[in-house]
């Protein structure tokens, strides 16, 4: 559910080699693989979605567009419950509540949404405790990325910075740079949820990450020597200025714990700087690195 954007199309991609897709959406983007099956439903419509999926059945199902509780609730309503069911919910970090646990978060901390995300999180929460009481432990993954970054990517994150740096201008730091955050490659999150459908993977709650973080320093010069230029870093001290009126991440650490992951056997994906070269030579083909300004 989804599947044609940034995320979705990169999971949609690693499955269709070897399974037979479906795509839900509303089809405002066109398939670019005739292998997939169109399903066309608006998700916040009950009728669109038991019309949608009333007669069909599969063994596995992949929300990625589920971000408010009227998309999960009609699905749970329209679903048909065959035998051996999967469903993979992509949830987020943004579930973390950092007003009862530090980063870096662990599965069990507790998990109702953090207000910083402007109820992005709290929405996510309410989706993750709809899924667990419709389906059983032995049905359900909900896997928490933290920052994913990729080809296709329509958030402006690291090539807006990209922009910047290559353009000759300035990029504007939060605070002393020393923020922490984590990312994963869309990718590499779509290898995992291959893994998940095919039921190589335990079903339970996973944190999804690169095991290193990095600060705010770190990351802005690791895309500068992967674009092979020298940045122009400018420090802001100045708290009355949103960090998010000129730099494209909260200044909040957002880390996660991802051991269990490890522990079930699934391997970490790209690092960063290999993963990033590859995002910026898919940038420079098919993307758009022109610099916009910011607020």
């Amino acid at each position: 559910m989804g599947g044609t954007r940034f995320v979705g199309r990169a999971i949609v991609d690693a499955l269709s080699g070897d399974h037979e897709v479906s795509v839900l959406n509303r089809a405002t983007r066109p398939l670019w693989d005739r292998r997939l099956t169109q399903v066309v439903a608006d998700r916040t419509d009950a009728g669109q979605m038991r019309r949608a999926l009333g007669g069909a059945f599969y063994d596995a199902v992949v929300d990625v567009s589920g971000t408010e509780p009227v998309h999960v609730s009609n699905v749970i309503r329209a679903l048909p419950r065959g035998d051996g069911l999967r469903y993979v919910y992509i949830s987020s970090a943004a579930v973390y509540n950092r007003l009862s646990a530090d980063p870096p978060f662990a599965e069990e901390d507790r998990a109702d949404g953090d207000a910083i995300w402007d109820g992005y999180g709290e929405a996510k929460a309410a989706c993750e405790t709809l899924l667990r009481d419709a389906f059983p432990s032995g049905a359900l993954t909900i896997l928490r990325p933290p920052y994913v970054y990729g080809p296709h990517n329509a958030e402006q994150r690291e090539q807006f910075l990209w922009a910047r740096m290559i353009s000759g201008r300035p990029v504007l730091v939060p605070g002393d740079g020393g923020t922490r955050i984590q990312f994963i490659d869309a990718r590499a999150l779509a290898r995992i949820v291959v893994t998940a459908c095919e039921g190589r993977l335990v079903p339970d709650v996973y944190n999804v990450g690169e095991h290193a973080t990095y600060s705010f320093l770190e990351y802005l010069r690791i895309l500068a020597r992967v674009a092979e230029v020298t940045p122009r870093l400018e420090m802001v001290t100045d708290t009355s200025i949103s960090p998010r009126d000129y730099f494209p991440f909260r200044d909040v650490e957002l880390t996660l714990e991802v051991s269990r992951l490890a522990a079930a056997g699934v391997t970490e994906g790209l690092p960063l700087t290999e993963g990033l070269a590859e995002t910026l030579a898919w940038f420079r083909r098919y993307g758009d690195l022109k610099h916009v300004p910011a607020p």
